[in-house]
């Protein structure tokens, strides 16, 4: 769920902004927040609209956008130290009711399961699992010249009619985002992933280096984002931090924790940190991609409540991600598993390992 997660250019038969495609549920929550914005302008208790961040403006050549078929990364006025991803592709994600408009709930739990699961406990748990997979493992340190490639398996199934595709989802992503890169992930010929423009800026920061100065302890990690969101100034602690800005600090570690290339330290920090975010629930009994019962925990808002991280039962060990898709017109949903495949570091765009 980096990932949270991962914004494409969009294509040129889609009216909306530049894309990339939805590789991850949770860079997708921008798309129902720009559907509801009018609503949001004047509630307190959701995110503001002007961007994410005090005031930050999303530029309107470019757009918003999410790693998917059809979008690019968020493009953003490069006033801040952190911003979260945004999702606006040919599909976007309806969140809070849209099960019961299409017939049916969210995502389904096994009607047997009874049993209570704590949200803190599974993080923490998924954390200290990464923290030891990352004692043993070598680590990938790539060069701002190379690409980091992602391959995830997606699986979709129709809502209305059950019909299921199951697709592998492609991404070469520069790593200092000064070149072009590649997604192909919903099929066909794919598209260009075009390098920031002047002014823009995406989070996590492009390159290595800038990516080893998050914060590696959980309360400063939390404490940075939420600096960056602006409308809860520099909190000292985290009784301080707004509700408005946990909904995007929530958002911005869940593409952290699940990204699967990433400085050492910085994985288990967000899913530690997320643990700490008042809103996180868990729930047994959700079912994975292979039919199998696992523990999904999502932020407890209308726009996230279908958006979850799915967790082994017993290890607590991150699995994958669970959302719900629909069509831009609404006439088509999907229940979509999101898990990875393969990660690396390769030297060129459409190289693979």
């Amino acid at each position: 769920m980096d990932e949270m997660t991962e914004l494409r250019r969009m294509r040129a038969e889609v009216s909306h902004p530049d894309p990339e495609r939805l590789t991850t549920g949770r860079e997708r929550l921008q798309a129902a927040i720009n559907e509801e914005r009018p609503a949001l302008r004047d509630a307190s208790d959701r995110p503001q609209t002007g961007g994410f961040m005090n005031d930050i403006k999303i530029t309107g050549d470019r757009g918003q956008g999410s790693r998917g078929l059809l979008v690019r990364r968020p493009v953003l006025s490069a006033v801040v130290a952190a911003t979260a991803a945004v999702a606006v592709t040919a599909t976007v994600v309806i969140a809070g009711n849209l099960g019961d408009r299409q017939g049916r709930s969210g995502p389904s739990v096994s009607e047997s399961s009874t049993t209570r699961v704590s949200a803190k406990k599974v993080l923490n748990d998924a954390a200290d699992r990464v923290r030891e997979e990352e004692k043993d493992a070598k680590t990938d340190v790539p060069r701002d010249d190379q690409f980091i490639y992602i391959r995830n398996i997606v699986k979709e199934t129709n809502r209305k009619t059950g019909r299921t595709d199951v697709r592998e989802a492609e991404n070469w992503e520069s790593v200092d985002r000064s070149k072009r890169g590649w997604v192909n992930e919903i099929g066909g010929d794919g598209t260009w992933d075009e390098p920031l423009g002047k002014n823009e800026s995406t989070f996590p920061p492009p390159g290595w280096e800038a990516q080893k100065k998050i914060p590696t302890d959980p309360v400063e990690l939390i404490r940075y984002l939420a600096k960056g969101l602006g409308t809860s100034g520099k909190p000292d602690s985290l009784k301080e931090i707004k509700k408005r800005d946990w909904y995007m600090v929530q958002f911005s570690l869940k593409g952290l924790a699940t990204r699967p290339i990433s400085p050492k330290g910085l994985r288990p920090a967000a899913f530690e940190a997320l643990a700490k975010v008042p809103g996180m629930k868990a729930k047994a009994g959700v079912e994975d991609s292979r039919g199998r019962p696992t523990v999904g925990v999502s932020y407890d808002h209308k726009f996230t409540r279908n958006q979850m991280l799915l967790f082994d039962e017993d290890s607590h060990a991150y699995l994958e991600d669970r959302d719900i898709r629909a069509t831009l017109d609404g006439k088509k949903s999907y229940d979509q598993f999101i898990r990875l495949a393969e990660a690396a570091v390769v030297d060129k765009v459409k190289q693979r390992p």
